[in-house]
């Protein structure tokens, strides 16, 4: 069933691309966040290029009223051969993951807005039976009014309101998490204030508590994040953005090496990142301080990706250099905690395309050299993992809401484990991404004498159709 539905995809992304040759040169692109396409292009009929043009600038009845409606379709193989390096249940067969988005927007005007989302994620064969956030049948991901309360050509104000996705920067510290089954979501309020190149932001928002069932989810009253924030030119590197930004958080009940209990966190952090033909760069430094169970936090982290791309040979080569790392507790006579917490992030960002380890006492190098040949494109990398301070543990990428992959008091060793890796994707269409990864955790000394310390196989394959 699943390779029918596959084949069916493809068939109609090449039916869709029949004209491609006559389309536009300058034509709008799916966007990792869909409430951020504006397809109003297509009100000139003459510029549609495609099947799904139809549905991308609906009219309603007034010239500036229009609607668009979009989706995906997410089939993906998955195997973990190993979870938690041998304390979850084996598994050599691996399991199938299915996600299912459909989308519309609705533009009233050029000052209102109301976005809507639904989502499926389905799950079968799983060793152990789904995760959290594996499964959530039918639900709505998404619904929200946007409404500019004044607009001109610098300068604009605008207040989103209702159930939004919400992504920052590279995605170290909020993200939807797209490698996930079911994406992330949240409920609150949203302004936005820009004047020129300058972008304000401020946020007060709930977790979306993603529940298995048809239309039961609803906000995480047992957490609660608000913040704010700006991105602007950067005023040193010519071409290059900074950003500065500050969350907080209030968690009733975090789970940490120290124990279980309500925390308080603020985040302060500050993100530079360029991309040019040749060189490109992310820096971010992040610094948290607050309570956990009534003592109090310290904690930072520092991340670096810089790539050169060669431009002028075939394979467009780009050779990049990863390196983050995020403090661990100092232990149980430490008053102050010291575990970096992530917040909600992409969980690939830290620990290469597995997201298997989040980056809580983590240090991470990771070389990389990625090839493109027309629509192919092959990365390798090789991550090598420690710990930052040897009296804490290692985590995943959900830190304080689980407990940690392995507590740290039965081993001195600082290093992890090596993880090499390799993905190759293939854009098929405009439509259809197929894509494959691999990786082997070779796990080090920390693993091996705080066991089970075994080596891991992560695999997974997807084929996505989006509209």
């Amino acid at each position: 069933m699943r390779t029918t539905l596959a084949c069916c995809l493809y068939m109609l992304s090449a039916v869709a691309g029949q004209t491609q040759s006559t389309e536009p040169e300058k034509r709008p692109a799916y966007q990792p966040f869909r409430y951020d396409e504006d397809w109003s292009f297509l009100a000139n009929d003459s510029r549609q290029s495609d099947w799904f043009d139809r549905l991308k600038c609906i009219r309603l009845g007034r010239s500036d009223w229009f609607a668009t409606i979009g989706g995906e379709v997410r089939e993906r193989f998955e195997l973990l051969d190993q979870p938690g390096f041998g304390t979850g249940p084996e598994d050599k067969s691996g399991y199938f993951l299915q996600r299912y988005l459909l989308s519309s927007d609705f533009h009233f005007g050029s000052r209102a807005r109301v976005f809507t989302e639904f989502q499926s994620g389905l799950e079968n064969g799983r060793n152990g039976g789904p995760r959290t956030t594996d499964l959530d049948r039918l639900d709505l991901h998404q619904a929200f009014l946007d409404w500019k309360i004044f607009s001109s050509e610098r300068r604009s104000v605008a207040i989103r309101v209702g159930r939004q996705e919400l992504g920052f920067g590279s995605g170290r510290l909020i993200s939807p998490a797209e490698g996930l089954n079911t994406r992330r979501s949240l409920d609150g309020a949203r302004i936005t204030i820009k004047i020129g190149r300058v972008v304000w932001n401020a946020t007060a928002l709930r977790l979306v508590k993603s529940l298995p069932g048809v239309f039961d989810d609803v906000p995480d009253h047992s957490q609660r994040m608000f913040g704010t924030g700006f991105t602007a030119p950067h005023p040193v590197w010519k071409k290059a953005n900074m950003s500065l930004y500050y969350f907080g958080m209030d968690r009733k009940s975090s789970v940490f090496r120290k124990g279980v209990g309500r925390e308080i966190r603020h985040t302060i952090g500050s993100r530079s990142w360029k991309t040019s033909e040749r060189w490109d760069f992310n820096y971010e430094a992040i610094v948290q301080w607050g309570s956990f169970q009534g003592r109090p936090i310290r904690a930072w982290a520092l991340s670096e990706d810089t790539g050169y791309t060669v431009n002028d040979s075939r394979l467009r080569p780009r050779i990049g250099i990863r390196a983050d790392i995020a403090t661990g507790d100092g232990g149980p006579h430490a008053r102050a905690l010291g575990s970096f917490n992530p917040l909600f992030p992409a969980a690939p960002v830290y620990s290469g395309p597995s997201g298997i380890l989040g980056p809580t006492n983590l240090m991470d190098l990771s070389p990389s050299v990625k090839l493109q040949v027309k629509k192919v494109s092959v990365t390798l990398e090789s991550s090598l993992f420690w710990r930052e301070n040897l009296q804490d543990g290692i985590y995943s990428p959900s830190v304080a809401s689980v407990p940690p992959v392995r507590r740290g008091e039965t081993s001195q060793a600082r290093y992890v484990a090596t993880a090499p890796s390799a993905t190759i994707s293939y854009q098929a269409s405009r439509h259809v991404l197929v894509s494959t990864t691999y990786t082997h955790f070779f796990t080090g000394p920390f693993l091996k004498e705080s066991p089970p310390g075994h080596d891991v196989n992560y695999v997974a394959s997807w084929v996505s159709y989006r509209f």
